[in-house]
């Protein structure tokens, strides 16, 4: 199951998405705090979620809009598509246009609605999707099956390797750290074990072929990025 985190500013709002987020396969894990710091931390915690919402009403657009820098300026959490989700009483706020997210979504807002909104959120953070499936010319993984193809020729992935490359592929010309990694596809820190990154990504390239495994590049005394 996909996961999607949720920072809780506002109940109402909150209790109109996690709804619909569900409906689309999504398991949201929702976090209510006062504190954009710990919301951004506990979003880090998180292994590996595909999108970030922040639902916010009138009064508390300015910690939604302190939530979003907070994310923004974290390194690993910065690609991360983000959506910002409103009551028709925010949307005429002028603080809500100054909050930095990749899309907008007022509520109520019905599965379909979310799910195009969550594809353009990741279009704009770089990645290539249709909604369902992640792209790079003939590669095509699939988020809900968990099938990856080449040329619609099926490439057997372990559990970690599908991760890895979905987290590239959502993340596409970013630079991480063999440490970023581990944290945002492992799950949590890996002290002292950052060369299993290195054989993880040795055997993904060798099942991706010549081409699609090239894209995977070692940035130098840093770490790895996926460049299109």
């Amino acid at each position: 199951m996909r996961s999607a985190w949720v920072c809780a500013c506002d109940d109402d709002v909150t209790g109109a998405v996690v709804p619909a987020l569900a409906e689309l396969g999504y398991a949201p894990a929702r976090h209510t705090t006062t504190d954009a710091r710990a919301a951004a931390a506990a979003l880090g915690a998180d292994a590996e979620p595909e999108v970030a919402i922040i639902a916010a009403g009138v009064a508390t657009l300015g910690l939604a809009a302190e939530v979003a820098r907070a994310i923004r300026a974290d390194e690993a959490l910065r690609g991360l598509p983000l959506l910002l989700a409103l009551d028709a009483a925010a949307l005429r706020e002028p603080a809500a246009t100054a909050i930095d997210a990749d899309e907008l979504v007022v509520v109520p807002a019905g599965a379909d609605e979310l799910r195009v909104r969550i594809a353009r959120a990741w279009q704009r953070s770089g990645a290539v999707t249709d909604g369902e499936t992640l792209m790079l010319d003939g590669l095509e993984l699939n988020v809900a099956t968990h099938e990856t193809t080449i040329d619609g020729r099926r490439v057997d992935l372990t559990h970690l390797e599908h991760r890895l490359l979905r987290f590239l592929l959502t993340h596409p010309r970013r630079v991480f750290t063999r440490e970023a990694l581990l944290e945002r596809v492992w799950g949590y820190q890996y002290y002292g074990a950052t060369r299993t990154v290195d054989v993880h990504v040795r055997r993904l390239r060798a099942k991706l072929g010549d081409d699609y495994g090239a894209a995977i590049q070692t940035v130098r005394h840093v770490g790895y990025r996926l460049e299109r």
